[in-house]
């Protein structure tokens, strides 16, 4: 896990566009011009872009009127032109002050171009007003968002402790056959552990982050990630993980930048199993509309314990294209990679990966979200296996469903369902495994 600081995540995290279709109601407001009323009746028939363009159109003629310039403001952050709604909202708010849809507004505006100073503003501004439950619930969460991210500008802890419970269908990643074909040996029988086995399980993880700002551009952090699994089946191993991160990240030339060095222990049933290492170089940039861009290199090292000749290097390069999507985030990844044996008498194990993967994430309202993950990757190995006499290809497909609800300020409430299906032209590495489980994470 990437525990890099994401404000960005966050401004999209809790971006509450469809109260203002409730909150901007046609006589809110004296008028001068029919063309205020026009623009709310698109708006209030969810028909965003004809009302921006109206808007746009007569801007010339009615800019400075209070009843066009909040029509305008809230069309314009509507179709995700808060750079445009800003002005014509601060007039609205400077002339009249109690008007709560234009401060509403005004501060979602600033939340969404990351002027967290001036949305905090207006948001406590809002806070003593006569609002609304639902109203005043997501002013409370815009200023959680803010004071947590404030917070990431100043040296400090974030950590998070989670405790989730389910079922996995098959831990170990075992075959569904108890016998294979091996052409050297014919019909041979597995051991009871490499077949696949259902188990209920529990999970427990922490997450210590600490970030140490050097300039409002630039920062150091560093994580430690520790989680422990315990299986009921007796033939499931147990997995203990640490992840433990230290990166540094900047923006320069208009460009985010980071780099990270990580280490990536596991244990299986309390034994040393696989040390994970390398470093990460990541760099994105804007483009387009509220669009991002950008690529990853990964160089790192797969030491094993009791196996060294499934040990190997490594490399990784990632392009990804991330853009909000309908009222959510798309993130589209390409990936390539290689990992190579350094001995040559076990070179079937080196293989060439290509790859490719989907995401949605949606902020339904303020306590609700989801993502859907769906991931690719083909893998063909360099040499043939010895034992099979066949040239291993592997085809990984893998479906992720994840659920958040906010329950209250420090704790979340966690689920995920997920499948996986890794064909194999290698009956001995062909499985597939499926999991659900529920979770409570507890931030602070």
């Amino acid at each position: 896990m990437d525990c890099q600081p994401s404000p960005q995540f966050e401004r999209k995290y809790l971006f509450a566009l469809g109260l203002m279709f409730t909150l901007l109601l046609p006589n809110a407001f004296a008028t001068s011009s029919t063309i205020p009323q026009e623009i709310t009746a698109l708006l209030n028939q969810q028909k965003t872009e004809q009302a921006f363009s109206l808007a746009a159109e007569n801007q010339a003629n009615l800019e400075g009127e209070p009843d066009f310039d909040l029509a305008f403001g809230i069309a314009a952050k509507a179709t995700n032109n808060c750079n445009l709604a800003v002005y014509a909202l601060e007039r609205v708010v400077q002339i009249l002050p109690q008007k709560v849809v234009a401060r509403y507004a005004l501060a979602g505006c600033y939340f969404e171009l990351g002027n967290f100073a001036a949305a905090k503003i207006e948001f406590n501004q809002l806070a003593q007003q006569n609002l609304s439950a639902e109203m005043q619930s997501i002013v409370e969460q815009h200023l959680n968002v803010i004071e947590r991210s404030q917070e990431r500008n100043t040296a400090g802890w974030h950590n998070a402790i989670e405790l989730v419970v389910g079922q996995d269908s098959n831990p170990n990643n075992g075959v569904e056959n108890e016998f294979i074909d091996v052409p050297l040996l014919g019909q041979v029988k597995l051991f009871e552990q490499s077949q696949a086995h259902s188990s209920s399980f529990y999970d427990l993880n922490g997450q210590f982050s600490y970030i140490a700002p050097l300039d409002q551009r630039s920062a150091w952090f560093s994580s430690l990630g520790v989680s422990h699994s315990e299986y009921s089946h007796e033939l499931a191993q147990s997995r203990s993980n640490l992840n433990a991160v230290l990166g540094y990240t900047t923006k320069m030339v208009g460009k985010d930048i980071s780099a990270r060095l990580f280490y990536r222990p596991l244990w299986l049933d309390q034994e040393a199993f696989l040390d994970y290492y390398g470093v990460v170089a990541e760099v994105g940039q804007g483009v387009l509309n509220q669009s991002a861009v950008g690529a990853e290199l990964t160089l790192a090292r797969l030491d094993y314990s009791d196996l060294d000749e499934l040990s190997r290097n490594q490399h990784w390069l990632n392009l990804w294209f991330e853009t909000p999507t309908f009222s959510g985030v798309s993130r589209l990844s390409i990936k390539l990679g290689d990992e190579q044996s350094q001995d040559k008498a076990v070179d079937f194990n080196s293989r060439r990966l290509l790859g490719a993967s989907y995401s949605f994430a949606q902020q339904l309202d303020v306590s609700w979200y989801y993502k859907i993950s769906l991931d690719y990757l083909k893998a063909e190995h360099e040499q043939t296996h010895p034992l099979f006499l066949l040239t291993r290809e592997d085809k990984y497909v893998q479906l992720v469903f994840d659920l958040q609800y906010q329950w209250q300020a420090n704790w979340l409430l966690t689920a995920q369902a997920s499948v996986v299906n890794n064909h194999s032209n290698l009956s001995l590495y062909d499985y597939k495994r499926s999991n659900v489980w529920l979770g409570a994470r507890y931030q602070f």
